[in-house]
């Protein structure tokens, strides 16, 4: 079963003016927008008394209100527009109110979702182009999804597909290249070769799309660790070394490198020798009578604490959906600072973006063209960089890593042959500095 509740909670004004302005900025004559928060909760069974009262206290953020009722009530041509997460996944939200209940000895909430409603009153009635920009600002298209209704239940309604066998024994390299077209797997001729040869030659069957479509990510090269441990052929001969060793000997070639260099092209981050440091820390650092994992008290030692620097992009990722994108770059930065040899710690972040030509109404430049068109499943060059920008610290700020530094670039440019130059698909380099005991 599934309950909705309704907070007088819902965004914070500075959000809501935001979503205005750029409403408005895209001919959209919104002149009141008010928000609640929708809880929907799916329990199993009735929902006693008892434990409908234990979740509203728990909902009732900051003394809002909650109750059955929903306080937006649409007239005239305004009206009420829902958006939350989708359904075939619980989001890590849900996740922790559902930890928090059973503490609370409610047993019967087996999923709680929130969703964000508003309410849209504008100076004349909105066309359907209009409210599909509208809703474009206010969700997530990767994550989230517009409730036509209040929710019945959880179910996606989503069927798996059958495994679909490829005729490839049949058809031979036009099977591959057929699927290829279909699924959008971006096989070049190498990959129609070496798998027309693993499946005909070796394996000899069909191959199923499940194998192509995993073959495909497995080829994406998120880090090109395969392109550049690869065999490097030039002019039809081998060359001895890849391209990662030809980076890699600038080390070892390096005469400081072994007294410098702690860690490098191995584990989550690289690290260099530091200094002592002043810490406190558990007395069994400094007193080897003590035994780690058993109470004792701290006591202040002077530490070699290493330090480490990581960073990776994640491009595709925040051109499609910005603030998304960069939040969960910078979270598997986070990760990879701290799985650095058996624990480290973060410091501070840095960030960088490279994205297209802004066309930016206020600040408009004589090279940029506005007229230029970008796919229709990225965000603009001038979205990237605000909702990126918001992701990439929202994700730090909860984490308690300050953003200290980084740079941005916009570019975009048609040259005197006619070519168009430009980051249509941007770049956002996310970078961390930490500390690891030497020890570790």
């Amino acid at each position: 079963m599934l309950t909705q509740l309704y907070s007088s909670q819902g965004l914070e004004e500075g959000q809501v003016q935001r979503i205005v302005r750029k409403a408005c900025g895209l001919g959209i004559p919104i002149t009141v927008l008010k928000t609640e928060f929708c809880f929907n909760v799916a329990h199993s069974g009735e929902l006693v008394a008892k434990d409908r009262t234990k979740i509203e206290w728990c909902l009732a953020e900051g003394g809002h209100k909650v109750s059955s009722k929903s306080q937006l009530q649409a007239s005239g041509h305004d009206f009420v527009v829902e958006v939350g997460p989708r359904m075939n996944f619980t989001t890590a939200w849900s996740t922790n109110c559902v930890s928090v209940l059973r503490a609370a000895e409610v047993s019967s909430v087996e999923r709680l979702e929130r969703s964000r409603r508003f309410l849209v009153c504008s100076s004349a009635p909105l066309g359907e182009e209009q409210r599909a920009r509208l809703i474009s600002i206010i969700h997530d298209r990767m994550t989230e999804m517009v409730y036509d209704k209040p929710l019945v239940s959880f179910e996606s309604g989503i069927t798996p597909k059958p495994v679909r066998w490829i005729p490839l024994m049949k058809e031979g390299k036009k099977a591959l290249e057929d699927i290829n077209k279909e699924m959008g797997l971006g096989f070049d001729e190498w990959d129609y070769d070496y798998y027309l040869s693993l499946y005909r030659d070796d394996l000899k069957r069909d191959p199923s799309d499940c194998e192509l479509f995993d073959f495909a990510q497995s080829n994406s090269e998120h880090s090109r660790h395969w392109f550049f441990g690869g065999k490097m052929v030039i002019d039809g001969v081998e060359k001895e070394e890849s391209l990662f060793r030809i980076v890699k000997d600038t080390l070892q070639k390096n005469p400081n490198a072994n007294s410098n260099s702690v860690i490098a092209f191995a584990d989550n981050s690289s690290s260099i020798v530091g200094a002592k440091a002043p810490m406190l820390v558990p007395a069994y650092y400094s007193d080897a009578s003590q035994e780690p994992g058993k109470p004792c008290h701290y006591v202040e030692a002077e530490i070699d604490m290493d330090l480490i620097y990581t960073a990776e992009t994640h491009n595709m990722p925040t051109g499609i959906c910005p603030f998304a994108g960069a939040e969960t770059g910078t979270g598997g930065r986070l990760r990879d600072v701290q799985s650095t040899g058996t624990g480290a710690s973060y410091v501070a972040g840095t960030i960088g973006y490279c994205v297209g030509a802004l066309n930016n109404p206020a600040d408009k430049k004589p090279y940029e063209d506005a007229n230029w068109s970008y796919p229709s499943n990225m965000a603009s060059p001038i979205d990237i960089l605000i909702e990126g920008s918001n992701g990439a610290s929202d994700y730090g700020n909860k984490f308690g890593e300050p953003l200290i530094c980084g740079f941005t670039r916009s570019f975009g440019v048609r040259t005197a042959g006619g070519e168009r130059r430009e980051w249509v698909k941007p770049i956002l380099f996310t970078g961390g500095f930490g500390q690891m005991n030497a020890k570790h």
